[in-house]
């Protein structure tokens, strides 16, 4: 349950402090009193995003602070894997807005976001008059199913993800063979005369290389001849013989002087390296020989090879794989229709597979949906509205293919309501009424709450357009509500605000120019006043503060 809730310069609030109880809580107070910043307030501790607008004129930056008491096992497993130690239930969230960025905290720890959102489910769910939007469009049908039992679906809809990305997968490397086939045949002339012209050229790694280097020994032939004959003279003067000649009297120095050793074995480990060395040079230098008529034979094979590389936009390397893929492509190793049926087969079981797992999910929405219809029409006779209710889902069949599968299951649904008898059952978008479509969220919300165990409520004039009975029948629900959750309710409804447990208004007033809210838990009496003003909307008369008092006394008993 949320049990404090501090504002700093967020408007008109300055600063704000109060405290939440148990059970349910009404907030009234006049238009512009600031009780939409209390749920603005409320909406950013839940993970709305924030805009630098909310500062309140002349500040730096506004901070929201909500404490929270809640002993939850999977939300303090989200806490603990975003560090953050939830003290023994203990759960302070604050926001800070500056003109720069904005702040998350969580028990004093930083956090996005993102993370905000994943956590603030476990702690409050706040209705307002845009909820009425989901009930209107179709398209949320399935989330809000789904909602009833979010823990299982998830893992529903995410094991149905793997396998549709699987299929999908499966499927494009199919399409891929058919393509790739498709275009072979649409042009098999031309990479039979691709693969002819590659494989008559006889390309190999490293013959570019070797060319260049071939073409640049013979162009510099004399250059090299000149310095291999100066190194072979060099090579059979008596240069090894003197060497040796040193190395033997080394090793007899060493012999009378230690110091002599290391330098013998040095010298000694060494020649029979460089003896080694002189004779491989000996022959290269007595081999060496060129042919200028070559010149000319390397040079159109390099610019032979230059032509294709331009032509083909590709490496030798890479001239040497196409070839490879077009041999491929085009050989008598190419079985396409085998290549292509085995693949067909891959996608076929990856379809029956997400198939298979798409229906286990509606098998599961399914029997929501009849929990729901039940606990729907309930709770929607507690509000004063006879209507049937029923789920409608879109019959699927395998052999509709890819259509069936759908990102979020196989399903599409439609909630069909008769509010009036006789009428038959109508899609629910196409025929509800201002007052109905808040009694028909309200009924969907109270079991929504009950399945889901919601700690607590936020409900933003959910009483909108309902008067008469139906509002007594809605201050009903929503106390039935706050008898197995904490329940806020922002209302102008005297119904609704006497059958509250606790009170809280929420006035304004002007000082030294500057416009500034304040709220205040009312006593009873206050509260008496307070109902009798929302009954009067203006001056209040005896009689209405009377009917007040009894209103708010019985509510009581």
């Amino acid at each position: 349950m949320l049990y404090r809730l501090t504002i700093n310069n967020l408007a008109i609030i300055e600063n704000i402090d109060v405290s939440f109880k148990e059970g349910f809580t009404v907030l009234t107070g006049g238009t512009g009193a600031g009780k939409s910043l209390i749920i603005d307030s409320l909406s950013l501790l839940l993970g709305e995003r924030a805009s630098s607008e909310l500062i309140r004129s002349g500040e730096d930056k506004a901070t929201i602070r909500g404490y929270f008491r809640l002993h939850s096992p999977r939300l303090e497993a989200i806490l603990s894997s975003l560090g953050v130690e939830s003290n023994d239930g203990e759960i302070l969230i604050e926001r800070v807005i500056s003109k720069t960025k904005s702040q998350v905290k969580v028990n004093g720890v930083g956090i996005s976001l993102s993370d905000l959102n994943k956590i603030s489910k476990y702690l409050a769910d706040i209705h307002n008059q845009f909820d009425f939007e989901k009930i209107l469009n179709p398209e949320n049908y399935l989330e809000i199913i789904d909602g009833f039992s979010y823990e299982l679906t998830n893992n529903y809809k995410n094991e149905y993800t793997s396998l549709l990305n699987a299929y999908k997968a499966r499927k494009g490397e199919y399409n891929d063979l058919l393509a790739k086939k498709a275009k072979l045949e649409e042009s098999r002339d031309f990479y039979e005369f691709q693969y002819n012209e590659l494989k008559a050229a006889g390309l190999s790694e490293g013959e570019e290389e070797s060319i260049q280097e071939e073409i640049s020994s013979i162009k510099n032939a004399d250059k090299i001849y000149d310095l291999s004959q100066q190194a072979n003279e060099l090579i059979h003067e008596d240069f090894l013989d003197k060497l040796y000649e040193v190395n033997k009297l080394l090793e007899k120095l060493s012999s009378y002087q230690s110091q002599y050793s290391e330098i013998h074995d040095r010298l000694d480990e060494r020649y029979y390296e460089i003896e080694d060395a002189f004779n491989t040079l000996k022959n290269e230098f007595s081999s060496f020989d060129y042919d200028p008529s070559k010149l000319d034979e390397l040079e159109q094979r390099d610019s032979d090879l230059a032509e294709l590389k331009r032509k083909y936009k590709k490496s030798i390397p890479e001239l040497i794989a196409y070839c490879d893929e077009l041999s491929s492509m085009i050989g008598d190793n190419s079985n396409f229709d085998e290549e292509i049926a085995n693949k067909k087969d891959e996608m076929e079981e990856a379809f029956k597979a997400a198939f298979a797992k798409g229906k286990e999910l509606t098998t599961l929405r399914k029997k929501l949906a009849l929990g729901i219809e039940k606990e729907l029409k309930r709770s929607l006779s507690d509000l004063l509205l006879k209507a049937d209710f029923q789920i409608h889902f879109a019959e699927v069949k395998e052999s509709d293919g890819d259509a069936a599968l759908k990102d979020n299951g196989l399903d599409e649904v439609d909630f069909l309501i008769e509010t009036n008898v006789g009428e038959g059952l109508k899609s629910l978008s196409k025929i509800i009424s201002g007052g109905e479509a808040s009694r028909i969220m309200l009924a969907f919300k109270a079991i929504f709450i009950k399945a889901n165990k919601v700690s607590t409520v936020i409900f933003d004039e959910i009483d909108t357009g309902i008067s008469g009975e139906a509002a007594e029948a809605v201050a009903k629900k929503i106390h039935e509500i706050s008898l197995s959750s904490q329940v806020l309710a922002i209302t102008h409804m005297p119904q609704v605000a006497s059958l509250s447990d606790h009170s809280i208004l929420i006035a304004k007033e002007v000082k030294d120019g500057r416009t500034y809210a304040h709220a205040k838990e009312l006593s009873l009496e206050e509260k008496i006043n307070e109902v009798a003003h929302l009954i009067s909307g203006g001056k209040v008369t005896p009689a209405q503060l009377e009917y007040a008092k009894e209103m708010c006394l019985s509510s009581r008993e």
